[in-house]
């Protein structure tokens, strides 16, 4: 479960986001959750407000290294559900 690393809180709350942030970390996963889908970049993003989110960057630009790439969020609706994900910002 999620907990907060400075005192164990496992309370949450939301908060409105730029939705802007950079790269911390990433990998290609070739391991798709459905066999015909291509590999999928899974990345790291730290949002400008601190806060990290694991997501997916869509039309990655390049093989990488995607290290410090600046990242805004786009959302997605895929099965019912609307994702966000991140694309490299202008």
């Amino acid at each position: 479960m999620p907990m907060c690393g400075a005192c164990g809180s496992v309370s949450s709350d939301y908060e409105a986001s730029s939705g802007r942030g950079r790269v911390l970390s990433w990998m290609l996963s070739h391991h798709p959750n459905r066999p015909e889908d291509p590999p999928t970049v899974v990345i790291l993003v730290e949002l400008e407000e601190g806060v990290r989110v694991v997501s997916n960057l869509v039309d990655p630009p390049g093989p990488g290294p995607y290290e410090d790439l600046p990242v805004e969020v786009d959302f997605a609706d895929q099965d019912d559900a609307v994702i966000p994900m991140f694309r490299a910002s202008p």
